[in-house]
């Protein structure tokens, strides 16, 4: 839809206000949408708005309950109050679809949450494997190894983060990455 891949395209440049009025009129076109849902709910998680990212994730998986990127989203939103199970059914989802990033990135989200740096360190680096060039995956990697006191890894991927960032959104403070690089470099 070539409609479509100018909301995507404008996400991707980080106009954010052009995405989503865009992703709102194919929304309105069709309202199960779940590329113009999927791309909403990002624009809603981009703005600091999670609860209506959940909603629109709701929506997306009401529609088709094996979409494994909403039912990540959602596993991740709920985990805080049930850790146990919500990684379980993260496991659950990663297993079935590994060549995805977003059930390993959720997965690694949880365990940083928890402090479990090594287990969060594995997960988001099977997202990176899936997904080399998100930049929220790789500053997210660089915390965990920086964790791990792998200082030099974690450099490295705190520069390769920035550098992804360029080309596209990310949800970190890329002055607080710059800041974290500097301090890991001799």
């Amino acid at each position: 839809n070539p409609s479509l891949i100018k909301c995507f395209d404008a996400f991707n440049r980080g106009d954010l206000a052009t995405a989503q009025l865009e992703y709102e009129r194919a929304q309105k076109a069709d309202p199960r949408n779940p590329d113009a849902l999927h791309g909403l709910a990002a624009i809603a998680l981009r703005q600091g708005r999670p609860e209506q990212a959940e909603q629109l994730y709701r929506r997306i998986a009401e529609a088709d309950p094996q979409d494994t990127v909403a039912q990540a989203a959602l596993i991740n939103s709920r985990g805080q109050i049930d850790p146990n199970t919500a990684e379980s059914r993260l496991k659950t989802l990663a297993a079935a679809q590994p060549e995805l990033a977003a059930p390993h990135f959720s997965l690694g989200n949880l365990y940083a949450r928890h402090g479990r740096w090594n287990d969060a360190q594995q997960s988001y680096f099977r997202a990176h494997t899936a997904e080399p060039d998100n930049p929220d995956i790789l500053y997210n990697l660089a915390i965990s190894l920086e964790h791990l006191r792998q200082n030099k890894l974690a450099a490295q991927y705190y520069s390769q983060a920035i550098a992804a960032a360029q080309g596209r959104p990310a949800g970190f403070d890329k002055a607080q990455a710059q800041t974290r690089l500097q301090t890991l470099q001799p």
